[in-house]
């Protein structure tokens, strides 16, 4: 996983694979987001801080736009898979929910920054395109999760699921805006998505009943 706290970045090892080197130029470029802001970044700037050729960047992305969308997807996948992660280490359906919350909170406070102004400024067709994707695949685990515990239909389960991530980014902006203590808005994060999913299941059932 990448270190994003600071605004420095380690000089270039002379061997190094492919893909290492990759991810070496999206730590660059998240540094550079970081210290100089969005407008900063570009393949000239990424080059000289990482200490390469401006060449080698671009043997890698075609621009600073593809450069920033592709650091976008490696953050909302590692946020996403440190979630899945952390979620199934435990067995109750309460338990998941409050470890996601609380993993969720604690990348927040390490990425946050990045991930927002990432969200903000790569607000275009590519960039709507890049969380669509990004979000289905955790949506589906989540379903799937939901679904488990309700036994509901997997579409039911994909729409509270949908809801329930919305949810929970409201909860971290509310945080982020220092409405409450983190320790409050975890626990009315955990018992809103634990409470709202369990009625919307109930109002299901109600409204269409199983057959006999």
């Amino acid at each position: 996983m990448s270190t994003l706290e600071t605004s420095a970045v380690e000089s270039i090892p002379r061997r190094m694979s492919a893909e290492r080197r990759r991810q070496y130029l999206l730590n660059t470029a998240a540094s550079i987001i970081l210290s100089d802001g969005f407008d900063a970044l570009t393949m000239e700037t990424v080059a000289e801080r990482a200490g390469v050729s401006k060449g080698l960047g671009y043997a890698y992305f075609e621009n600073a736009d593809e450069l920033a969308l592709a650091l976008y997807d490696r953050e909302v996948s590692e946020v996403f898979e440190r979630i899945q992660h952390e979620v199934l280490r435990h067995s109750s359906y309460e338990q998941r929910v409050r470890q996601a919350v609380r993993t969720y909170f604690d990348l927040i406070a390490t990425r946050g920054v990045l991930l927002a102004v990432l969200q903000t400024r790569l607000s275009g067709r590519k960039g709507r395109r890049t969380r669509r994707e990004q979000l289905k695949g955790f949506i589906e685990f989540w379903a799937g999760q939901i679904e488990g515990e309700f036994s509901c239909p997997h579409s039911v389960a994909q729409t509270i699921a949908a809801a329930t991530l919305n949810a929970s980014d409201t909860f971290a902006r509310g945080w982020a805006a220092h409405r409450l203590p983190r320790r409050d808005i975890e626990r009315l994060c955990g018992d809103f998505l634990i409470g709202a999913a369990k009625g919307a299941v109930g109002s299901y059932r109600s409204v269409r009943p199983r057959r006999k």
